[in-house]
């Protein structure tokens, strides 16, 4: 006989594991092998991590917003749908796109190299790659960090133009 089906018995739960006891066993009087304290914690999914739809914007969400302050939709299509092309081309072809204000996107490559595989210590040749990084802009960084307070109209990207003093 186990010690987990020994504490169920002694707890008053029979020879059924689960009568009387939780789902882990434990029958809430301490008589499982494993305290609390050293069980593993239950993992609960972290809200700002997770990807749905509720939270990411599309292109065709992207267009209708364009649309909406432009007045026409094959309009504001053909302007995001240039926008994206140049900024996909330029990058590609190994150049960096900095919009004043939102970031900057930058190709970087990394040489190929030798890593190892860490179970069995072999070495694995990693070949070269280019990868795209995006450094936010100041105006941005602060906007999505509360820092500074998101404007209720106009540009949200563009600094509040300065007043003279008087």
């Amino acid at each position: 006989m186990t010690f987990l089906k020994l504490a169920v018995l002694i707890a008053g739960g029979g020879e059924d594991p689960h009568s009387g006891a939780g789902p882990d066993g434990d029958s809430g009087i301490g008589l499982n092998p494993l305290p609390a304290a050293w069980r593993a914690p239950t993992r609960t999914p972290d809200p700002y991590c997770a990807r749905s739809e509720r939270n990411t914007v599309n292109k065709a969400q992207l267009i209708e917003a364009v649309a909406a302050k432009t007045g026409g939709r094959a309009q504001a299509t053909l302007a995001v749908e240039t926008v994206l092309d140049v900024i996909v081309r330029t990058v590609a072809a190994g150049e960096a796109v900095s919009v004043t204000g939102f970031g900057t996107l930058v190709p970087k490559a990394s040489p190929a190299r030798v890593g190892r595989n860490p179970q069995t210590g072999d070495e694995v040749k990693v070949p070269a790659s280019r990868v795209i990084r995006f450094r936010p802009g100041t105006r941005f960084r602060d906007l999505v960090s509360s820092r500074s307070p998101m404007p209720a109209f106009g540009n949200c990207i563009q600094k509040a133009p300065k007043t003279p003093r008087p």
